[in-house]
């Protein structure tokens, strides 16, 4: 069975042996054995069939065959050199387009401005960016980029920490005044709610009681998958809502809705973001993703 020869090696070589004009030299210069660069030598001859070199014991000398294939190795490895350089030199230009997805309203964490500076920094990118209340498969789908919100599920896709939110009861001082503040989760079951309709599930509130998470069905006159609007509803004094902290701040400041049962309210929430490992070679995607995260604070 003929022996299979790494081409190109063996052209590489067989030039710095013609440098050298030495097997001995050619050996030192590439840190192998001489009977390896003589071995490839002989390879190559045996390849293209042919004499490239005459050997004596006291000299060395190119033959016509040699010099015709002296040229033309060199002609093919600076093509080569010179691709791999292009190669290198396209991995690096960040441009082109991204996908990312996300829930509604995750854009009142702020993202949009650091998204914002990204795209002033780099102009050759273009950027489409989908907001739906549900899981995307980004393979699929293809997304480059997820902003997920709360307990990942186990996959290759590689996650990183973005930001945190907590989340809260609240309900308007008119409401409280007119039914009663809650001291407790379980007695909103006796109270008016106002349904996140965006949640998983709908209709449920979890609350932390004794350390250990809990769960309530509720049911309400109103229903509504978008958390700002129902923020609204609730400082209407239409009846008590659990919210992301950041969709209710400034209402909180303004007095219009005020936090109950602080006790109650669950750990901060991690929001991640989630992407597949086969993006990392993407030099876009990570400027990108190392952008947001400097802009977050993160190393």
């Amino acid at each position: 069975m003929e022996r299979k020869i790494d081409l190109i090696k063996a052209m590489r070589t067989f030039l710095v042996v013609v440098d050298q004009m030495s097997f001995s030299g050619a050996a030192r210069q590439l840190n192998i054995v001489v009977s390896a660069v003589s071995r490839q030598v002989s390879d190559l001859e045996k390849h293209f069939d042919c004499t490239l070199l005459y050997r004596t014991t006291r000299a060395m000398q190119l033959t016509p065959e040699g010099r015709f294939y002296q040229e033309e190795f060199k002609g093919v490895l600076d093509r080569l050199d010179a691709l791999e350089s292009t190669t290198q030199a396209r991995r690096q230009v960040i441009g082109g387009h991204l996908r990312i997805t996300s829930a509604y309203n995750i854009d009142q964490l702020g993202i949009q401005n650091h998204i914002a500076d990204f795209l002033k920094q780099h102009p050759n990118v273009r950027l489409s960016w989908v907001m739906v209340n549900r899981y995307v498969n980004l393979i699929e789908e293809g997304f480059d980029l997820a902003l997920r919100v709360g307990q990942l599920p186990d996959s290759s896709f590689i996650a990183r920490d973005y930001h945190t939110i907590g989340v809260r009861f609240v309900a308007s001082p008119g409401y409280l005044a007119e039914h009663g503040t809650p001291s407790h989760p379980k007695e909103l079951v006796n109270h008016k709610m106002l349904i996140d309709g965006s949640n998983r599930q709908p209709g449920r509130v979890r609350y932390l009681d004794n350390g250990k998470e809990q769960q309530l069905s509720v049911q309400g006159q109103i229903e509504v998958n978008q958390g700002p609007v129902l923020g609204q509803l609730a400082a209407a004094g239409l009846g008590i809502a659990q919210l992301p902290d950041f969709m209710v701040e400034d209402a909180l400041q303004r007095g219009e809705l005020v936090s109950i049962m602080e006790n109650y309210c669950l750990p901060r929430i991690q929001v991640s973001l989630v992407y597949p490992a086969s993006k990392l070679t993407d030099p876009t995607l990570r400027a990108f993703i190392d952008h947001l995260l400097a802009a977050q604070g993160h190393p």
